[in-house]
């Protein structure tokens, strides 16, 4: 496998060339500095402590000591980053993600190769699974009612079940941090405000945060709206947005040992497509937009410490949550006919919670527990109108329709994880998971075909019983220089929707299975870790085989269906570090190379951005910060011919400043910082390799595939407290 591995071509070896001289740069540095201390280890725990934390890594392992790859988004990253965006362009930065835009807010991840709306990443809302929305999940998030990111990039199905074949990222939500001892007292503040000029984008967030006599208490409020936003060449129509929504977070210590937590949201986010996946090629010719998506989410969690011979610590965690969605499309494709759909997705719901224990026994670190998730799924209803395009008139009314049969899916899960510190220099890791699934199919709708009934063969019900597992070790080769390596089994099942989705486009009619079994990957992951004084560098290489890969297989010229055929195979190199200057310079990369190949047909993975890279330089003062940075993208030239062209390289650059307003202002004013800058300086055309085109139509409109911002001036004041 490693030899496979690293043969291939030369942009693999100049990134190794890359890495390689970055990491003997480091390690000169760390020579001359021999005296110096070695970065102190960030604890990621399986219980959400007194700092608010919440765990991906489910074991009370230091990312240190962990043989996964493991990043943090810390809280000052987050405040720091101005722009019109969601959190997925901040996500972006690390290596193996990409964003794959589909308008001013929305869009999905890639990671490691796939787009999280195929199902084979997870996102998570302080620990517990966010289920019921992967194209647009990303949407509905706030950056600044984020405490930190956390980003498993990998295989993790031993850890959180199905679909986390690729990664898991894990949103760890703000908290009040008040001496739970003190009078009850509540405050008001205002935590951001941001302006952008590309898009005309202006947000903020405003928060009550207090407690005291045993409580903790925050509840924030958010508002984000943005015009159409502007490229080189040219504005990308319906790519506008507007979110709103109201959180909360009520925590209460009856001892210091313990602490119930009450939290829940309400978001109402308006998204429209200016192109990418379900969109392109654009609002010229197709015009998608969700007005809106509600989301409602309530969560009731424990957490506790001391109990005995049973555990150290304790989390516990229960909660549910709805969706409404209307999805609204303008199909201008045909000549002399404009569609109109309305889609009412007014579901899932989802109920779910998780068991978490943590316990050191001598050497080991000891984690186990459950999970489990119940999803009810009722099936879509639509309603298609066609007009003249010349005249206007109403030529049809279909009237509204349900589109598949409904469904429902429960999942319940079991796991250990054990972090063995052998001796000074072995650090060995491990865990094993039980997963069983069942997805329950709903009777036939009237409006169902012969062919549409005859696909579900009476099978109603469908179980899925998988085992997954890790093996993993950290060698120190030196107190500076970890190895580290892990082998991992991951599965995915299909969800009730994959089963018994049923639609039309134009006269080809994609029939429901019934029968799909669930996707497996085994990835090995090699890599090399070096810490320092405010420096450090880590490089992973991997290589995933995916087997039972869900596909789309074409029956004949009218007749699609979901079926599992292809194997597939995913290989990568991802880079990042941080190099400490001097005491004010410093140099933060990241770097990723990416191969995919489908191996039933030897054909390339689509949407696939070969080599990526980002390189910022900061000069730091005290009280004040200077950051210009460079992003940038290859030109795909590997690519699938019956669903993408090839694409240009280009890089932009940006540049920010920061500054604690206390320095001008006064004391007064040592907790507010306002951090201005120029995204895309230079005006670069750029469109991501990962976004979704359409062949079909030119790759000279905005929309196809969806060209980047351009230029675009931004602000933005956070306020610590």
């Amino acid at each position: 496998m490693a030899v496979s591995l690293f043969r291939s071509s030369g942009a693999l070896n100049r990134l190794l060339m890359i890495g390689s001289g970055l990491a003997l740069s480091l390690h000169v540095q760390g020579v001359q500095a021999a005296d110096m201390e070695i970065m102190q280890p960030i604890n990621i725990t399986a219980q959400r402590q007194s700092e608010g934390s919440a765990s991906t890594l489910r074991s009370g392992a230091s990312l240190e000591d962990s043989p996964r790859s493991v990043s943090i988004i810390t809280a000052e990253q987050i405040a720091e980053r101005p722009g019109p965006g969601g959190i997925q362009s901040l996500l972006a930065e690390l290596p193996g993600i990409e964003f794959a835009r589909s308008g001013g807010l929305g869009g999905q991840l890639v990671m490691r190769g796939f787009n999280s709306n195929d199902g084979r990443s997870i996102l998570a809302i302080d620990g517990d699974r966010y289920r019921g929305r992967t194209t647009l999940e990303f949407n509905m998030l706030d950056p600044n009612s984020i405490e930190r990111i956390e980003v498993i990039r990998g295989p993790a199905s031993a850890l959180y079940g199905s679909d986390a074949m690729n990664g898991v990222i894990n949103i760890v939500t703000r908290r009040s941090m008040v001496d739970v001892d003190q009078p009850f007292e509540l405050q008001p503040h205002i935590r951001a405000l941001e302006w952008g000029s590309g898009s005309e984008m202006f947000g903020g967030r405003v928060e009550l945060v207090g407690g005291g006599n045993g409580f903790d208490v925050m509840i924030g409020a958010h508002q984000r709206e943005a015009q159409d936003y502007s490229t080189p060449i040219g504005t990308v129509d319906n790519s506008s947005y507007r979110m709103r929504g109201l959180d909360f977070n009520i925590g209460y210590s009856p001892t210091p040992l313990s602490r119930w937590e009450l939290s829940g949201r309400y978001e109402n986010v308006t998204s429209n497509r200016g192109g990418g996946l379900g969109a392109a090629p654009g609002a010229e010719l197709l015009q998608v937009s969700e007005r809106p998506i509600i989301e409602r989410y309530l969560r009731l969690a424990y957490s506790g410490q001391e109990f005995g011979a049973f555990a150290d610590s304790l989390d516990a965690s229960l909660y549910v949550r709805d969706f409404e969605t209307d999805i609204y499309q303008v199909n201008n494709k045909t000549a002399g006919i404009t569609a109109k759909t309305h889609l009412k997705v007014y579901t899932p719901t989802e109920i779910g919670g998780h068991l978490t224990a943590l316990k050191t026994l001598g050497d080991h670190q000891l984690s186990y527990g459950g999970d489990f998730y119940l999803e009810d799924f009722e099936g879509r209803l639509s309603n298609n109108t066609r007009y003249d395009k010349g005249t206007g008139v109403q030529l049809s009314d279909s009237g509204w329709n349900k589109m598949e049969r409904d469904t429902s899916q429960t999942s319940i899960g079991l796991f250990a994880t054990d972090t063995w510190t052998l001796n000074d220099r072995w650090v060995l890791s491990g865990a094993v998971r039980s997963d069983w699934i069942e997805s329950k199919i709903g009777s036939a709708l009237p409006t169902e075909s012969p062919a549409q009934s005859a696909a579900f063969d009476d099978s109603r019900v469908k179980r899925y019983h998988a085992y997954t597992g890790s093996l993993g070790a950290v060698y120190k080769l030196t107190p500076n220089w970890h190895l580290f390596g892990n082998f991992s089994r991951s599965f995915r099942a299909p969800s009730g929707q994959a089963m018994v989705s049923t639609s039309v486009s134009g006269t080809i009619t994609t029939l429901p299975n019934a029968d799909l079994d669930d996707e497996t990957s085994l990835t090995t992951e090699l890599g090399v870790r070096w810490y320092g004084l405010d420096s450090h560098m880590s490089l992973t290489a991997y290589q995933s085989d995916y087997d039972n890969l869900i596909a789309l297989v074409v029956l004949d010229k009218d007749l699609r269906q979901q079926q599992n055929i292809s194997k597939a195979q995913m290989r990568g190199l991802e880079l990042e570090g941080k190099v400490g200057l001097d005491d004010r310079w410093s140099m933060n990369y990241a770097a990723t190379y990416t191969r995919g190949t489908d191996k039933s047909s030897g054909e390339p993975l689509p949407n696939i951005a070969p080599l990526t890279g980002r390189l910022s330089l900061r000069y730091q003062q005290d009280d004040w910060y200077g950051e210009a940075a460079v992003r940038a993208y290859k030109g795909k030239t590997r690519i699938d011919k019956t669903q993408e062209r090839a694409s240009a390289s280009y890089a932009m650059v940006d540049a920010y400043a920061g500054m604690n307003l206390g320095r001008v202002l006064g004391s007064g004013w040592e907790d507010w910082q306002v951090t201005v800058g120029v995204e895309n300086l230079f005006n670069k055309v750029g469109r991501n390799p990962v976004v979704a085109q359409d062949i079909n139509y030119s790759d000279n409109l905005v929309g196809n595939s969806l060209v980047e911002p351009g230029r675009s001036a931004v602000i933005k004041l956070t306020v610590n407290y």
